[in-house]
């Protein structure tokens, strides 16, 4: 494994009960593995080969131990060009840090009576940095650990600001042509491709892993309210 991601259009994999909508609400929010309301979730980051390629598209939705995406939804992140890397193994033992940034993508925040509200909306940057942990085995630098810590932000229709941030996302799997047999579970996020679709059935490539520990602000503009002069009058009397 070299690297997972986490750590953000509407997904239309699951069917989701009819519930009221309810406008976003201002607050910080955090994953139900620091006390909150918000699922923790999965991720799936998606490119055009088996061990590389550009570009790479982010997948990532909530998780209940069942089912994925009934909470919250985040596709289409895109990192254009190659990650930053930082080798600092010593003889083979140590860490490489990748540092991704993502461009654009939607967030999708599903109806269910939830305190945060509900809403979708675009992201603009998603910033990543995974680090993962090297040991000798057998005479060779061998992945063993990802950890991946990152952010996103965007805009929910109607103007209020979200920001999302990952500290402890953790790395699962990853295809190679060292064992092709290993495969995304289906119990992680559908591979999407630079079309925002579903990837074909021969472009089953990428990497996949955990999304937690997360804390989610919610900003909204306060509303200004138009005051009439006989109102302004009043005020001075």
């Amino acid at each position: 494994m070299k690297r997972s991601s986490i750590a953000l259009a509407v997904s239309a994999l699951l069917c989701l009960p009819a519930l009221g909508a309810a406008a976003p609400v201002n607050g910080v929010f955090t994953s139900t593995d620091l006390g909150g309301a918000l699922l923790t979730g999965r991720a799936s980051t998606w490119r055009t080969g088996i061990n590389s390629g550009l570009p790479h598209v982010m997948h990532a939705q909530s998780w209940d131990g069942t089912n994925l995406g009934t909470q919250w939804d985040i596709s289409c992140p895109t990192e254009p060009v190659n990650f930053i890397v930082q080798d600092n193994r010593v003889g083979g033992v140590g860490t490489i840090v990748y540092t991704s940034q993502f461009t654009g993508g939607t967030f999708t925040f599903f109806p269910g009576a939830w305190p945060w509200g509900d809403g979708t909306g675009t992201l603009t940057t998603t910033s990543l940095v995974t680090t993962v942990q090297y040991i000798m085995i057998s005479g060779n630098s061998t992945p063993v650990a990802s950890v991946v810590n990152g952010n996103t932000a965007g805009t929910f229709l109607g103007g209020c600001a979200l920001t999302f941030g990952i500290g402890n996302g953790t790395g699962v799997g990853e295809t190679t042509s060292l064992n092709p047999l290993i495969t995304k579970p289906a119990t992680y996020p559908t591979f999407l491709d630079n079309t925002c679709g579903a990837a074909p059935a021969n472009q089953q490539f990428g990497i996949w892993g955990n999304v937690i520990t997360i804390t989610m602000g919610i900003q909204c503009p306060v509303p200004t309210s138009a005051e009439t002069w006989g109102t302004v009058k009043h005020l001075y009397r």
